[in-house]
């Protein structure tokens, strides 16, 4: 058993009221007896410039990560903070930067970094209309597979959620538990939102952990909510509604066991995931 948590909050451009926000969540989370904890996708702000974000917050970011890891004692999957450099160190060209989900240990150590592979360039019949995430942000070039105690957790990042074959390359690669920090807008949600996430369950046989951001972050842009967590079988454990909150439920390792068991899937796949030469896990 693993108890874990899903922050759900409203974001706006506001970096200081946002952490204040993410701590209070992250506390009840705490003392709700959770042992792995997600924030939300552009948890720390929501709009604004990122690139000029990522140059003046991005390593106080990351030690304000690792403190409340260490501090709360628990694994933190920190949702996504934007970085001006690569995993390499490398710089980030264009004036973008990386959308990055890190990953520590109740010990505030690092253990892994996932940079959101596929970016959100499309049209949506909300008052936004146009997204075009690539004009900031650079994708990722590296899968992530990370133990969180008894538990494999795969990491993606909200659109991945709709690419069924980066899933597969996670389970596939050993995860039990696939994770989702997102900020899925109010008119997707509405309409894939539970769609996909169950789907993503059922095939990988795997748990899903979605952390949404929630509510009006401007005058155009609005998120879903309903933060989640399903199991292998594709039933709702929890669930919150489109206010900000905390999740907290239990992870069953026996109950996906006895799932897998009796759904072998892994065993019937025919096909693998082959990843191009250009993307390839973080060992």
């Amino acid at each position: 058993m693993l108890s874990v948590a899903a922050v759900q909050m409203t974001s706006t451009v506001d970096f200081n009221a946002n952490l204040r926000e993410a701590e209070r969540l992250m506390h009840a989370a705490k003392q709700g007896g959770a042992e792995l904890i997600l924030l939300p996708e552009n948890f720390a702000s929501y709009g604004g410039d990122y690139r000029q974000l990522a140059e003046q917050q991005g390593l106080a970011l990351q030690a304000w990560l690792q403190h409340w890891a260490k501090t709360l004692e628990i694994t933190l999957i920190g949702g996504t903070i934007p970085l001006a450099q690569r995993a390499d160190g490398t710089l980030v060209n264009r004036g973008r930067v990386r959308s990055a989900c890190l990953m520590y240990s109740s010990g505030g150590v690092l253990l892994g970094r996932y940079d959101k592979l596929h970016l959100f360039d499309v049209s949506v019949d909300d008052a936004q209309g146009r997204y075009c995430e690539s004009d900031s942000f650079e994708p990722g070039d590296r899968l992530l597979v990370r133990a969180a105690g008894p538990v494999k957790v795969g990491l993606a990042v909200c659109y991945d959620l709709r690419f069924a074959l980066l899933a597969g390359a996670l389970a596939q690669a050993g995860a039990n538990l696939l994770v989702y920090p997102s900020a899925f807008t109010e008119v997707t949600g509405a309409a894939h939102w539970h769609l996909l996430l169950r789907a993503r369950a059922v095939e990988t046989g795997c748990y899903v952990l979605a952390a949404n951001q929630c509510g009006q972050h401007t005058a155009k842009r609005q998120s879903y909510g309903h933060s989640i967590l399903i199991d292998p079988w594709g039933s709702i454990v929890a669930e919150l509604n489109a206010a900000p909150g905390v999740l907290v439920a239990e992870i069953d390792l026996n109950h996906q066991k006895n799932i897998r068991n009796k759904l072998p899937l892994h065993q019937h796949q025919r096909l693998t995931v082959e990843l191009p030469n250009d993307i390839r896990f973080d060992e």
